[in-house]
């Protein structure tokens, strides 16, 4: 996709339509990203892989190893891929 450039005026709220976001391809899940001079809208990642870290902390190691399929291949000893 091409960048395009549309100037905006904006003397109060900034409001960016629905149709802007979808012509970006971004879905209903957004993150702002504030720098000084700049916002970036990108999308929110569907899984907070640190939220799902913290909530699995603690429970690993109890279960058999079998209990766990992590649909990895693994070739030699100490060896996944």
């Amino acid at each position: 996709m091409m960048a395009n450039e549309k100037e905006v005026t904006a003397e109060k709220d900034l409001v960016i339509g629905r149709d802007i976001l979808d012509e970006a391809n971004l879905g209903k899940n957004l993150s702002l990203i504030i720098q000084e001079g700049e916002i970036h809208i990108v999308p929110k990642p569907l899984l907070d892989a640190q939220k799902t870290l913290e909530e699995l902390a603690g429970c690993l190691g109890r279960e058999q190893a079998k209990a766990y399929d992590f649909h990895l291949k693994i070739g030699g000893l100490y060896e996944a891929r």
